[in-house]
């Protein structure tokens, strides 16, 4: 009797398999929202709160910095939300401080990363 194994897909930091749909580099923008914005919690989602994580992978032959240019843009994005006056309506965004941008090439890519609160309000 043989046994079989089953196939496993590989992972990174919860990334999925980050090497099927790209050659050669990607950018991956995770939202993550705060408790406050359960419906259990309240009625209103009128204010929001949340976590912005952006993550640059560019090949690893190509050195820091293809990688560098990558989040330095997400950083230029992030500050022009911010710096951006209050709307007459719609949403009403404010960013919090930019840490990082943090290094990591122990996986395929070569991987940039910062991370930044924010706060989102809408105007009637």
């Amino acid at each position: 009797m043989k046994h079989r194994l089953k196939q496993l897909t590989q992972r990174y930091l919860n990334f999925g398999d980050v090497t099927s749909d790209a050659d050669s580099e990607f950018v991956y923008v995770n939202v993550q929202f705060g408790l406050t914005t359960e419906v259990g919690l309240t009625s209103s989602l009128d204010n929001v709160r949340g976590i912005i994580t952006v993550r640059a992978f560019a090949e690893k032959d190509k050195g820091p910095a293809r990688s560098q240019t990558l989040i330095n843009t997400a950083f230029t994005a992030i500050e022009t939300i911010n710096n951006t006056g209050q709307p007459t309506s719609g949403v009403h965004v404010r960013t919090g401080e930019v840490s990082g941008p943090s290094f990591a090439d122990d996986r395929p890519f070569f991987v940039s990363t910062i991370e930044t609160n924010f706060q989102a309000t809408v105007i009637s």
